[in-house]
């Protein structure tokens, strides 16, 4: 292994230098895959528009919906700082990650393999467990949205104001919210969590972005168009410049808005293979940090504006029904939907690293499997010309149970092209099963704000400033963008997991 790359960078350089400035070998290096037949694939993959839309719809989501509560605890002014200060840091994180993977050619397409390559086998099963915590933490937020939204919208839209006193199978149906969302969910996400990689949601994700942008022309229109529902604040200093002291529980709110690093190499690897460089994923990560950033402080600014301190995490829950509202909640519902299979596949694909491949051996798979085809081939009982017959009937009976060992056999249950996919059989298995424990669990949440507040604290700090910060010194050098990573990362996953636990605990026993 060659020695990481050292950087020339002093103490002197600022913010901005290590921002933008990128070495040209960077910028121009191609990252590709090996096809079956070990060549270089070319033409597939998604362009630099689609990854943005499947960028922006792994961040855009129910971080976005829930910060009209954190800035209700936090106050105005101050909220609106830190959102627009986490997503700038966001951006740099992941473009020194993506930088770094590209520049380290022992690396391959993947966080942990970089923490490896960068902080050794701690670094490894710090990124492998805060990306699993992390996007599983996503999958329950986006189904606690899911449950309590989109039946409700749906017996609202149907039965309007005789919701109370309607009857029938599909009211009592619509008035389980559970039930309604483990059908949904059977229906709608299983499906699309079973597919293998995100290049064909990039069509998905233009739709999710386009419900999102729908759902910040209801909330903007209903405060200007209907001062019936807005409620009366406080003082333009109160309402404004206090810093109230839920600023630091919510701080976990603000990060997981924006958290992305556990799809960032799943997004730059969908990439064609000729447009794998750093300059076409930093277009990529600036147009969907963008987005995302201007989604989330129209969503929260104007639902705050419009109930003030009354707001809550789940902003839905709070507003009058009519039917804008319940249309806001089917767009949303749509969202989980559509960004619900980006974490998943990397939970599963965490999974496949942590727990199967250990006992599959991927560097003697090939000569596993070699001698179990031979050992197979041998003949258990001597054969002649005069025996024929028992040969035969030994095949009949020893084929089937030897390519049912052949299919059973740890060597055999990855793909030979890809070994972070599991066969057909395990693939279905290992997806229902996560898919099942992910709903399971949202089901019986609290709430969203304390599953957004914990998970952004406590694994999305992590992942997203803490790691890269390290890797930078380590890799690089000393550079003010890791010490700013390390300092923000380390004070607000420490301070906010800190009060996001201990809120959670009052929840669950109030």
């Amino acid at each position: 292994m060659t020695p990481a790359p050292q950087s020339n960078t002093s103490g002197t350089n600022d913010l901005e230098t290590v921002a933008s400035d990128e070495n040209e070998i960077a910028s121009s290096v191609v990252v590709t895959t090996p096809d079956e037949n070990g060549g270089p694939t070319t033409g597939n993959g998604s362009t630099v528009a689609g990854a943005t839309f499947n960028f922006t719809n792994a961040i855009i989501g129910a971080g976005a919906i829930g910060l009209g509560g954190a800035i209700a605890a936090s106050g105005g002014l101050i909220s609106i700082v830190l959102i627009t200060f986490f997503g700038f840091l966001t951006k740099l994180s992941l473009d020194l990650v993506i930088r770094l993977s590209v520049e380290t050619p022992e690396v391959d397409n993947s966080y942990e393999s970089l923490a490896a390559y960068g902080l050794g086998t701690a670094g490894r099963v710090t990124v492998l467990i805060c990306k699993l915590l992390y996007s599983f933490g996503c999958l329950v937020a986006y189904t606690v949205v899911i449950k309590d939204n989109m039946a409700q919208a749906l017996k609202h839209l149907i039965y309007g104001e005789d919701t109370p006193t309607a009857s029938g199978w599909l009211h009592h149906f619509l008035s389980e919210d559970s039930l309604f969302t483990w059908i949904i969910s059977l229906n709608g996400v299983l499906p699309l969590c079973l597919l293998r990689d995100m290049t064909p949601l990039a069509s998905f994700s233009v739709v999710s972005v386009i419900s999102m942008v729908a759902i910040v022309g209801i909330v903007i229109y209903i405060y200007f168009a209907c001062p019936d529902v807005k409620r009366p604040g406080e003082s333009n200093y109160d309402n404004w410049f206090q810093i109230r002291p839920g600023v630091l529980e919510s701080l976990g709110t603000f990060v997981f808005s924006f958290v992305s690093q556990h799809t960032v190499h799943l997004v730059f690897g969908s990439l064609k293979p000729e447009l794998r460089t750093v300059k076409n994923w930093k277009i990529v990560s600036t147009l969907a940090l963008l987005s995302a950033t201007t989604v989330s402080v129209l969503v929260g600014v104007f639902v705050y504006m419009t109930f003030w301190e009354a707001t809550q995490s789940d902003i839905f829950q709070i507003y009058p029904q009519i039917w804008m509202i319940d249309i806001a909640k089917l767009l949303l519902c749509t969202t989980m939907v559509l960004t619900f299979p980006l974490p998943f596949f990397t939970c599963r694909e965490l999974l496949i690293v942590v727990f199967v491949h250990p006992f599959c051996g991927r560097a003697d798979a090939e000569d596993a499997n070699s001698e179990l085809q031979a050992d197979l081939a041998e003949p258990l009982l001597p054969s002649g010309d005069d025996e024929t017959t028992t040969s035969d009937t030994t095949d009949v009976v020893i084929q089937p149970f030897g390519r049912l060992l052949n299919v059973l056999a740890p060597a055999n249950w990855l793909l030979p092209q890809d070994d972070r996919q599991l066969r057909l059989g395990g693939h279905i298995i290992l997806t229902s099963l996560l898919w099942f424990f992910c709903t399971d669990l949202a089901i019986a949440a609290p709430s969203l704000g304390d599953v957004l507040d914990l998970v952004g604290c406590f694994s999305g700090t992590i992942i997203c400033f803490i790691v890269p910060g390290l890797l930078s010194f380590k890799m690089e050098g000393y550079s003010h963008l890791a010490l700013l990573l390390l300092a923000i990362g380390c004070s607000v996953g420490a301070v906010g997991s800190y009060f996001s636990i201990h809120k959670l605990y009052l929840d669950l026993n109030s």
